[in-house]
């Protein structure tokens, strides 16, 4: 019975993964599920402890993604304001997230991707894990709650205010999160060229001083 309501609950769950990643990831979580319900059956202490384990290393342990740029930056605690108040040079696109999110894990290899195509010495990437940065998300108006399945979130900021803001659930509807569909909506072209654009002027000023 439960091999089959965890089938059914791929199934249903997965009609709107991009990719097969997330497919793999939501079987897991509803693996990890099952895996609970049975120990619960065999011995209440055992569900309590796999559960306990699962909570700690959901929320300790990131897996390593090799997709992303190499200046990628995470953020904790209030280091997203104080970057964005500090840097407003720079144009930032920042990906909010929680680890134990299918959708979060199946947006992990596009954003990484975005982010080597769209890296600058003034448009940078980074991430904001919501379960470390209490109440962050919020001023930003992003819920962290999961039931409201709002992330992941992903925001550009522009003199360290948001400019541009996708959400994976917005007015009860989901946006499907494609390497195309986030460029065009978030405007990271128009964002990039503007980055080109502030680099070559900065320079600019930097000569005539000279």
């Amino acid at each position: 019975a439960v091999v089959s309501t965890q089938s059914t609950g791929v199934a249903i769950k997965n009609r709107r993964c991009v990719s097969a990643e997330a497919y793999l990831s939501t079987l897991f979580t509803f693996a990890k599920a099952g895996s609970a319900i049975l120990f619960y059956k065999m011995n209440i202490q055992l569900a309590i402890w796999y559960i306990l384990l699962c909570v700690v290393l959901t929320v300790t342990v990131r897996t390593p993604s090799f997709e992303e740029s190499s200046e990628m930056k995470y953020f904790v605690d209030d280091s997203l304001p104080q970057q964005l108040k500090n840097d407003k040079d720079t144009i930032w696109v920042v990906e909010f997230y929680t680890t134990f999110s299918p959708h979060c894990n199946a947006v992990k290899p596009i954003f990484g991707a975005l982010s080597r195509e769209f890296t600058h010495d003034y448009m940078k990437f980074g991430k904001c894990d919501v379960l470390k940065s209490h109440g962050v998300p919020e001023s930003y108006d992003i819920s962290s709650s999961c039931l409201k399945t709002e992330l992941p979130a992903i925001v550009v900021f522009e003199d360290g205010k948001p400019a541009a803001r996708i959400k994976q659930t917005n007015n009860g509807k989901q946006y499907l999160m494609s390497y195309v569909n986030l460029k065009r909506d978030l405007l990271l072209q128009e964002f990039y060229e503007k980055a080109v654009q502030k680099s070559k002027t900065i320079k600019s000023e930097k000569k005539k001083k000279k």
